[in-house]
């Protein structure tokens, strides 16, 4: 038996070193703060779920539910990086698998490309639990299946219908693949309908749940429909979006004779489309954040990895064409940077002393401290069934507290971006929150809850710039 692991072990040596510094890039994430406000959503509503509340219907976000899900198995910040952390290196296995599929006799390219799609997304707030991560495994691993020449093309479809039910955009991922199946395989029409059914039925089994649990049109609103809105929230432009979509297919146009008249490698062709079409779902809404970029950081590895290795100078001038052209759109969305170098450093001073807590607490955001002094005072002064009110973008106090919103609602932007104000009053009147959190810095206007506050609320302190009002006793249901 030892003879067996420690010949797996020398076999797989480098994989396992590859999988251990998945593990050290990813410790100092297990000890961060609440602090990063999505990841603070998803969080409350997980804390819904296992209330009893219905997503979408009882309260309120725009992603679909599997993040959710995982969100609430977790209950809390620490175990939900557990999860990823887990997560990613299982994703980082079955990459390193695909890369031998690929790249059969070119070994440093294996460890190569694995360690640079590590990296990449590590720089890309890998190390937060948004969507862009966790879908990377699903579709990474329903890739493998294709190189590997399965039968299994609707346990394809369904893996990528896990992509999207984590996030909309992993459905260029599929469109990756139907073009490709399209351009170079047999037999595409079948293989096609079945990765189709295996993308489509868990989708509508979803929309057939919320249908039942009454919450059928906030779902499709929200998680489906929604995104089309999300286009034009930051001022995308539809000529943009239309200019990219026509670059790429005519690239693609072009790039179909060129792959069959040099005989390009069948995986080498699917990892430029697929490259291609991820970045079109990366830079779908123009926004600037750099978690993103994790959809096309993946097959961007792959590239890397067949433009160093492969002797093929056709596919290395592509690749370089693709690459130049992604580089240029990337830099006109001008996507922000996280600090990488002082933010393990700053995990560093923590472990050995040289910072306090709050200190530590307050490179991440100046008002993490004050979002743990609230979150214990609504824990401490409510009772778990109350509700509670934050006129603020402050959802890591609700997670903090252990306690619910009032009405759908868990950020002050929500309220506003969907004009949810009579909404959330209605809720209100129906289960007046006990505690009522209003930040100094909210500036955006909010006059019946002003209202309420000065007839049925007493100022009962303040903590940081946190003004903290309490329910008068005896205050009438209306």
């Amino acid at each position: 038996m030892l003879k067996k692991l420690k010949a797996w072990i020398e076999k797989n040596e480098g994989l396992i070193l590859i999988l251990l510094l998945v593990i050290v890039l990813r410790i100092p994430s297990l000890f961060e703060p609440y602090w990063y406000g999505d990841e603070g959503i998803y969080l409350v509503l997980g804390q819904a779920l296992r209330k009893g509340l219905v997503f979408y219907r009882d309260i309120h976000d725009n992603k679909p539910p599997l993040l959710y899900l995982l969100a609430a198995i977790a209950g809390n910040v620490f175990y939900f990086r557990l999860i990823l952390m887990v997560w990613f290196g299982t994703a980082a296995a079955i990459f390193f698998k695909l890369m031998q599929v690929i790249l059969p006799l070119k070994k440093p390219a294996w460890y190569g490309a694995t360690l640079a799609m590590v990296v990449l997304t590590t720089m890309f707030e890998g190390n937060v639990a948004n969507a862009e991560i966790f879908i990377v495994l699903p579709v990474v691993l329903a890739m493998l299946m294709v190189v590997k020449k399965t039968k299994h093309w609707f346990g394809i479809g369904l893996l990528f219908s896990a992509g999207f039910l984590f996030k909309v955009p992993a459905a260029f991922d599929l469109g990756a693949l139907i073009i490709w199946l399209m351009m170079f395989e047999k037999n595409s029409l079948r293989k096609i309908w079945a990765v189709g059914w295996g993308f489509i039925l868990p989708i509508l089994g979803t929309i057939i749940y919320y249908g039942a649990a009454g919450g059928l049109e906030p779902y499709v609103r929200s998680a489906l429909l929604q995104n089309i809105g999300y286009l034009s929230s930051w001022g995308a432009s539809k000529d943009g979006l239309m200019n990219r979509g026509i670059i790429i297919a005519v690239f693609l146009a072009m790039f179909y004779p060129l792959a069959k008249k040099f005989k390009l490698s069948r995986w080498a062709s699917l990892v430029v489309i697929w490259f291609l079409l991820a970045m079109y779902g990366a830079l779908l809404s123009e926004r600037p954040y750099p978690h993103y970029l994790i959809q096309p950081a993946v097959p961007g590895a792959l590239l890397l990895a067949l433009f160093l290795y492969s002797r093929r100078r056709v596919l290395r001038l592509i690749i370089v064409i693709v690459g130049i052209l992604s580089g240029w759109w990337c830099y006109q969305m001008k996507f922000w940077s996280y600090p990488i170098l002082p933010y393990y450093v700053n995990f560093g001073q923590y472990i050995a002393g040289q910072k306090s807590l709050e200190g530590y607490r307050n490179f991440f955001d100046p008002r993490v401290n004050q979002s743990y002094q609230l979150g214990e005072y609504i824990k401490r002064t409510t009772l778990p069934q109350d509700r509670v009110f934050i006129w603020g973008d402050e959802p890591g106090i609700y997670a903090l507290g252990e306690r619910l919103p009032v009405g759908r609602y868990t950020v002050a932007y929500h309220i506003v971006d969907f004009n949810g104000y009579e909404e959330t009053m209605r809720a209100w009147e129906k289960q007046p929150p006990k505690v009522v959190l209003a930040m100094d810095y909210e500036k955006r206007p909010f006059k019946e809850m002003e209202l309420k506050l000065a007839t049925d609320y007493v100022l009962a302190g303040k903590i940081d710039q946190a003004r903290i009002y309490r329910l008068l006793e005896g205050t009438p249901l209306r």
